[in-house]
């Protein structure tokens, strides 16, 4: 307890009245309620203290989850902007889908308009298949009657070619007769007539005639093949006309050379002009050959060579449909 002093005046004398007393009782008290709160300001500095040690440690705590709550909000604002932007991109698809969807309409509408045009172009292409279709059917059969009517002029042609194969073969025998002929009437030309006078020279025309033209192509005697067609309704166009000389006698064989001498024994000298005269008909070139022929006549076996053949036999001339000219011995 702390000490205690009396109080004295202002002249140094001691307060000893009760009023002095009273007031040391009040200071009294003054000081030991003064002791009490100094002991309890200790007491709440120390539940202070402890109270700002748990509330230092809860606002650490309280720190620690601001700093949280802020990281979580950061996420959060961070997670509201991707939002915002997916937001946004959605916003942005669905625009260009509209405006894809509004073209596809109209590109519907426009396929639909081509469909109802091409859907008309298919039923006119189909109408004119159809007609197509009956056109070459017409034209299969007219291609069928031309092939037909190509095989019966092919068959047509062959014979034709045959007939005319045919032809070459009578006109290489026709050349070569008329070839033989040419060099008998150049053996008959070369030899000089033997003598006596001209009436002896001269033969009967009906008993022997040689005509010969070889200055005359034998083109003549063929047709052509621009007239092939009428030649082939023609059954035969080539003949042969043939002269029956029945069973030649012996009497048959001496009365000839008998009229052949008998006439070149009788005819003048002048025979030239009076066969021209005779046988106008006749060529004039052709016309010095009888001569020769009639001295030939009087060789010892000519007229054997000539008139041997012919008995018993058939002779053959030949001859063209359509032509005078022949070759007649």
């Amino acid at each position: 307890m702390t000490n205690v002093y009396t109080l004295q005046n202002i002249k140094g004398h001691r307060l000893g009245s009760i009023r002095e007393e009273e007031l040391e009782k009040k200071l009294y008290n003054a000081i030991k309620s003064k002791a009490e709160i100094n002991k309890l300001s200790e007491k709440l500095q120390d539940k202070y203290i402890k109270q700002m040690k748990v509330f230092d440690w809860e606002r650490k705590g309280w720190s620690q989850d601001s700093l949280r709550n802020n990281t979580e909000i950061q996420k959060l604002h961070t997670h509201a902007l991707q939002v915002i932007n997916e937001y946004k991109k959605l916003q942005n698809k669905n625009t260009n889908l509209i405006s894809h969807n509004a073209q596809k309409d109209i590109s519907i509408a426009e396929s639909k308009a081509e469909n109802i045009t091409n859907s008309k172009k298919i039923r006119s292409l189909e109408s004119m298949i159809k007609i197509l279709e009956d056109k070459l059917s017409s034209a299969q059969k007219d291609v069928i009657s031309i092939q037909n009517d190509i095989s019966k002029k092919e068959s047509e042609n062959l014979s034709l070619k045959s007939k005319i194969a045919e032809l070459e073969n009578i006109k290489s025998e026709l050349e070569s007769k008329v070839n033989e002929l040419q060099y008998l009437k150049s053996e008959v030309i070369s030899k000089p007539i033997i003598g006596g006078d001209d009436e002896k020279n001269m033969i009967k025309s009906n008993d022997i005639s040689v005509v010969i033209e070889p200055s005359k192509s034998l083109r003549q005697y063929f047709i052509s093949r621009k007239s092939m067609d009428q030649a082939g309704k023609i059954d035969n166009d080539i003949s042969t006309q043939t002269v029956i000389f029945d069973n030649c006698s012996a009497n048959d064989e001496n009365t000839e050379p008998s009229k052949v001498n008998t006439e070149i024994n009788s005819k003048p000298k002048n025979y030239n002009s009076s066969l021209i005269e005779s046988h106008s008909q006749i060529p004039i070139g052709e016309i010095g050959a009888i001569p020769a022929v009639a001295s030939r006549l009087e060789e010892p076996g000519f007229k054997e060579s000539l008139y041997g053949p012919l008995c018993n036999k058939k002779v053959i001339g030949y001859g063209i449909h359509g032509s005078n000219n022949r070759l007649s011995i």
